[in-house]
């Protein structure tokens, strides 16, 4: 059967079972659909929840993917494919779990409905990282409000006078949007938008008591419509899903405060990779100094070498020792935990270096690398060294970086693109005949250590040595000395 002349999913063809609806979800997107909505489904089938999730259209400007999402009755497939436990996996889930759609701008009267009814419990949100942000004066007598958080605070508000301050109708609000501190944040500009308009204090405590915020970290990579290979998935999976969506097999959602919510949305009890901390701010580190750490080290190593992506400088054994002993040596001693789990939680970050599935561009991850290394890899490097440890390693990565920036080695295609300020300096002020006034140049514009640090002088110097040598011989040979020295 041609794939042009196959079904589209729907409600109506599958028999879909209709559940009540007690997630509100304020975006549509590719992730949520492939990590948020993907579990909420995986625990439905493994009967864990019997819950439905409504996704809001919070923006008012016309989103032709939520269009197609919407044709299909909610119902799409997430296809997953990675590795686990050293061999490839690919796996398609069907989603029935979004049994409505609504656009708050267009419908305001049926996402109104949605927000106030008593089976309501979560709200879930992935507005971006610019989506939780202050908007003073926003008007919380429209219908909605223009930004996010005076979104959730008209919402509360409504609500709160709906069911006369009953705290039983409080709602437990986890947002993903890849900031730190997320929902602490968001409730905070809640609390902000209370007091700029003088609401009641009733309402200001029933926000504080009997609803929830729930900082989280997220971790998936989601490509997301896999348009080049779409006919054939396709005629595999017998309908025309316009709406299928394409993971990552590896997935982790942290969710940190009040542990109320485990019994709200007890996902890890459907054994999805999901875990509930006090705080997720130690996770958010271990995660940080781990896979972003090993990604900055291995994007300018990479790009020099002429990987341009993360399967191929993983698969380059040189890179491979070095990312090896990299965390062994010097990343994982710096972090404070049972050294097992450590382990295991880093053996399942490496893993997903080898995806066959995945095409990671080093180019990208390189993108602001020089405020990244500031906070994934730096750390590593002082911590070490205050701890009587040395980290050549990390200090190879940041070699590599400038040199790759500076334009005087790697491949002639790229462009490093960073903060303006401090890549000027790498790449305006290379100097072949003093490399280490280049490199303090360089470390100081990039403000990893004020011009008065007594760990100023020993960070130049050790960065100018692997520097100098990625310059002298290369950067095939000044890998190979380190890694064999």
């Amino acid at each position: 059967m041609s794939t042009s002349t196959l079904p589209r999913p729907g409600a109506a063809a599958d028999g879909r079972e209709p559940l009540p609806i007690t997630i509100l979800q304020f975006g549509a997107g590719n992730f949520l659909r492939a990590f948020v909505d993907l579990m909420v489904q995986q625990a439905n089938d493994a009967g864990v929840l019997h819950d439905a999730v409504a996704a809001v259209q919070s923006t008012p400007w016309p989103d032709p993917a939520l269009a197609h999402l919407e044709a299909q009755d909610g119902i799409y497939h997430v296809l997953l494919e990675g590795v686990r436990d050293g061999a490839p996996v690919r796996e398609f889930t069907r989603v029935t779990a979004v049994q409505r759609i609504v656009r708050a701008h267009e419908d305001f009267e049926a996402y109104r409905a949605l927000y106030l009814s008593p089976e309501l419990r979560t709200i879930v949100s992935n507005t971006t990282e610019a989506g939780i942000a202050w908007v003073p004066g926003d008007d919380l007598t429209a219908t909605p409000p223009l930004s996010f958080p005076a979104k959730i605070t008209a919402l509360l508000l409504d609500r709160f006078r709906h069911f006369d301050g009953d705290p039983a109708a409080g709602l437990h609000v986890v947002c993903c949007e890849l900031i730190e501190d997320n929902a602490t944040t968001l409730r905070e500009y809640v609390l902000g938008h209370a007091a700029e308009n003088a609401l009641p204090e009733a309402f200001t405590q029933w926000v504080r008591t009997a609803c929830t915020f729930h900082d989280t970290l997220v971790d998936r990579i989601v490509p997301g419509f896999p348009r080049e290979e779409i006919d054939a998935i396709h005629a595999e999976l017998g309908v025309a899903d316009l709406s299928v969506v394409k993971g990552e097999y590896f997935g982790l959602w942290v969710i940190g405060g009040d542990p109320v919510i485990r019994d709200v949305l007890p996902l890890d009890r459907a054994g999805l990779p999901v875990e509930f901390v006090p705080d997720v701010r130690p996770v958010r580190e271990k995660k940080v100094r781990i896979l972003n750490g090993l990604h900055t080290a291995m994007s300018a190593v990479g790009l020099l070498l002429g990987a341009t992506s993360v399967r191929e400088a993983d698969a380059r054994p040189d890179v491979a020792a070095y990312l090896r002993a990299l965390l062994e040596r010097e990343v994982l001693p710096t972090i404070p935990g049972d050294p097992d789990a450590l382990r295991a939680f880093a053996a399942s970050i490496v893993e997903r270096f080898a995806n066959p599935y995945l095409h990671h561009l080093l180019g990208d991850i390189a993108l602001n690398a020089l405020s990244k290394y500031r906070a994934r890899n730096l750390p590593v490097l002082l911590d070490g060294r205050a701890a009587g440890r040395e980290a050549p390693r990390t200090a190879f990565a940041l070699a590599a970086l400038l040199v790759l920036d500076s334009g005087r080695l790697g491949p002639e295609d790229f462009t490093p693109r960073d903060d303006a300020e401090p890549l000027a300096v790498v790449r305006d002020t290379f100097d072949a005949h003093d490399v280490e006034a280049w490199v303090r140049r360089s470390v100081l514009a990039a403000a990893y250590l004020e011009p008065g640090d007594a760990r100023l002088d020993r960070l130049v110097r050790e960065v100018t040595g692997h520097a100098r040598a990625l310059l002298a011989v290369g950067p095939e040979a000044a890998l190979a000395a380190l890694v064999d020295g």
